[in-house]
């Protein structure tokens, strides 16, 4: 592929990103890239309502082995043990879009705070850094009864990003999650 054929891929790539969502409107993403003790992550803000009660996402959400099922790019979720509120988890998936896309391999360590939190930090995988909160709060939104979903964390993969892309890729990966997890929820 030429510069000028990629460039041009490019500049499209990330004017479709800029486009509004039109799933949910209700999710809010920020990222932004971080320079910390000569590492760069990622660190991710996101959060979204559903018309559902703290119970429900909190049963999706702790329900590891069927969020392939219903979460993009997220292909295998297996639950290699559980200790009280520990679960280690092993988890495939991919990242990115078109010529950009990555296969991902995880093993992460979850705390289930239940019914508010889960913190899930990296055991081993396809990242350098790799650390996320889930938020579970009951929210009035509009008149209407439901829940805020608070996405929290840091991540740095250990394979190239492009920079000029980097953000952009994070946060559609997000925001397709988020959004799927709602749509589950919300079924």
């Amino acid at each position: 592929m030429t510069n000028a054929a990629l460039c041009s891929l490019l500049i499209a790539t990330m004017t479709m990103l800029a486009l509004p969502a039109r799933a949910a409107a209700s999710i809010d993403i920020a990222v932004t890239r971080n320079h910390a003790s000569k590492q760069a992550y990622f660190d991710i803000r996101a959060s979204g309502f559903a018309h559902t009660t703290p119970e429900h996402v909190w049963q999706v959400l702790t329900d590891y082995e069927r969020q392939p099922d219903f979460v993009p790019n997220l292909l295998r979720a297996r639950i290699l043990s559980r200790n009280g509120p520990e679960v280690l988890l092993e988890q495939d998936g991919r990242s990115g879009f078109f010529i950009f896309q990555r296969a991902i391999h995880l093993q992460v360590l979850i705390t289930e705070k239940s019914p508010t939190s889960i913190d899930v930090a990296l055991v081993s995988g396809d990242m350098t850094r790799y650390s996320a909160r889930w938020l579970v709060s009951p929210v009035e939104q509009a008149g209407v009864s439901g829940t805020r979903i608070d996405y929290i964390g840091a991540i740095e993969p250990n394979f190239f990003v492009p920079p000029l892309i980097g953000n952009a890729i994070v946060q559609t990966d997000i925001r397709k999650m988020l959004e799927a997890v709602i749509s589950e929820l919300e079924k």
